[in-house]
This record gives C-alpha cells, structure tokens and sequence, in this order.
C-alpha cells in the first residue's frame, strides 16, 4: 500500500466506493473551483476597468512618469559610492563587446 492509499484510508475512505466523492471532496472541489470562478471574475473586472479608465492609452507618459528635474531621461544619476554618474554609466573596464546607448 503506497503513502497516498494509506492517507485516503486513514482520511476515512473506504475501499468499496472507489469511484464515489465523499462530502469532503466535494467541499474541497467547490471551494477550488469557486475560487478560481471568483478570482478569475475579478481578473476580468479589473482589466475591464482599466480599459475603460483609459489606463492603456499612453504608455510613454506612464514610461516618462518616473523622471522628474532631478533625474532627467538620458542621463545617468546612479553611481556607485565613490564613483561620479558618468563614470558608472560607462562599460565596465575588461567587457568585450559591451555599447552603452544612450536613452533617448
């Protein structure tokens, strides 16, 4: 008798039934599928709303939203400590084949 034969006997299934679901099953079954019914319905509302709230319109100015004066599009302000941005922007020395193009 395998692991799984022996969980399902001692679960209180009984060998004369094979085919049959017990109410347990059948509670498990519902709340899966309902869930899945459920969170799948509310996948589809949420996209529904952001089709018609125009969410999907513009995507440069979501893209661009994240820039502002302190951190303009093109130019590196990250660095390492110890290092200026234009020097982190460049290849890293001893990386063959390496172009940097900048964000235009």
């Amino acid at each position: 008798m395998s692991a799984f034969h022996a969980a399902l006997f001692a679960a209180g299934h009984d060998g004369a039934r094979a085919g049959a679901m017990s109410p347990v099953d059948v509670a498990l079954f519902a709340t899966v599928i309902g869930s899945i019914v459920l969170f799948g319905g509310a996948a589809v509302l949420a996209l529904g709303w952001s089709f018609r709230s125009g969410q999907f319109d513009n995507f440069q100015q979501g893209a661009r939203s994240i820039f502002g004066p302190d951190e303009p599009i093109g130019e590196g302000t990250d660095a390492f400590p110890g290092r200026a941005p234009a020097e982190a922007d460049a290849a890293p020395t001893g990386a063959p084949g390496v172009t940097r193009v900048p964000i235009q």
